[in-house]
């Protein structure tokens, strides 16, 4: 496959799921007492909470009124009543299948009123030395009116099935460009 450059689009991204409810032990794993349908939890939710470090996901969806996450809570004493963010994945890119590409950089516009924050993934999806995914860009604050730019000094290579996700703290907060160069060997 020859390289070619073009754009990843990914439009009005951002999927919220917010309570006021939840409890959190002493480090650790589960969340509790919701007060949420669970159904608009998935495995794989960003969780936003003071509570948790970012990069934190849900891993299990209870029966109920509880989540399961990939690491345990921070808190040196339990905590009730807490608002609790899961935010929904929108997938931006995915590198093809039997080739590599590489992100160049991109631009995330707020499409709203109000500031939001957003969260910018790398899913390894071949594993490699144990980690499945890492942060580029973890809680970004993007004022209204205004958009962040991935600088292009840093580019980042995708192999074949990679994908970059992103999560923003706003339903339907932001807009996704993304330049890619395909097709690298």
């Amino acid at each position: 496959m020859a390289e070619s450059f073009s754009n990843a689009i990914a439009r009005a991204t951002g999927i919220v799921s917010t309570t006021s409810s939840g409890a959190v032990g002493v480090t650790t794993n589960k969340i509790t007492g919701l007060g949420l349908d669970t159904g608009l939890v998935a495995i794989g939710d960003l969780v936003i909470n003071q509570h948790y470090r970012a990069g934190a996901k849900v891993t299990n969806v209870g029966s109920g009124t509880s989540v399961t996450v990939d690491r345990d809570s921070t808190n040196t004493a339990a905590a009730t009543s807490q608002t609790v963010k899961f935010l929904g994945v929108t997938t931006a890119y995915t590198s093809p299948a039997a080739t590599k590409s590489v992100l160049i950089g991109g631009t995330f516009a707020n499409l709203t009123e109000n500031n939001i924050n957003i969260y910018v993934e790398v899913l390894d999806e071949s594993g490699t030395a144990g980690v499945s995914s890492v942060l580029l860009a973890s809680d970004v604050p993007i004022p209204t009116g205004s958009s962040f730019v991935i600088s292009e000094a840093g580019k980042t290579v995708l192999e074949a099935t990679d994908k970059v996700l992103v999560y923003c703290d706003t339903a339907t907060g932001v807009d996704v460009n993304l330049s890619i160069l395909k097709g690298v060997s």
